[in-house]
């Protein structure tokens, strides 16, 4: 049952959306003579907890759109939850592997997503994930969960393709899926005893 449970967490966390913005969105959008439609309908999400999203659309006079900056959020929103999931396996456990490797590569994967919300001016919201994660019994169990955490990850990349045309957040999107599932999806079902999910 507790297994069941986390990985139903780690699903309900890692496709997020930021519901309190979107309405805000919509209502100023409404609110206007000549209402344009946003294309956030464009990315099909399971609209739960993202714990970075509470950004000032409103106020954004950017260049990237409502879209390109959900998309932007959510990937970090998901590679810093990886980042205090794992780290915390890594406390639990003494730096098990191949939490101890993955976990640096999920800080690497969020510095390449800070960069481009530095480039576009966007400020970088800290990592509130850390120390609100959920603990396991053993290494085995960890590895389990995060096998269907990966698969997840690299089903919401998919969708964040559809957010932007912008080449260099693509190119970001599509290194950082393709490190999940060549990368990390192996590592977790070596350590978790076999392959889960659709592949």
């Amino acid at each position: 049952m507790k297994k069941k449970l986390v990985i139903l967490l780690f699903s309900l966390f890692i496709f997020t959306a930021c519901e309190q913005n979107r309405l805000q969105t919509q209502n100023s959008t409404n609110s206007k003579a000549t209402p344009t439609p946003t294309p956030i309908e464009k990315i099909e999400t399971t609209e739960a907890e993202c714990n970075i999203c509470d950004f000032d659309f409103e106020n954004y006079k950017g260049e990237l759109n409502i879209e390109e900056i959900k998309g932007l959020l959510l990937a970090l929103n998901d590679e810093y939850m990886a980042m205090a999931i794992y780290g915390q396996v890594n406390k639990d456990f003494n730096d098990p592997r191949p939490f101890s490797n993955i976990e640096r590569a999920e800080n690497q994967h969020a510095e390449r997503l800070k960069a481009i919300l530095k480039t576009y001016n966007l400020p970088i919201p800290e990592n509130k994930w850390i120390g609100q994660v959920p603990k396991f019994q053993s290494v085995t169990e960890a590895c389990k969960a995060s096998v269907e955490a990966e698969i997840v990850n690299r089903d919401l990349y998919s969708k964040l393709f559809k957010s932007t045309e912008r080449e260099d957040i693509l190119t970001v999107y599509k290194a950082l899926q393709r490190a999940s599932e060549e990368n990390h999806l192996p590592a977790f079902e070596r350590c978790g005893g076999g392959r889960r999910g659709n592949r």
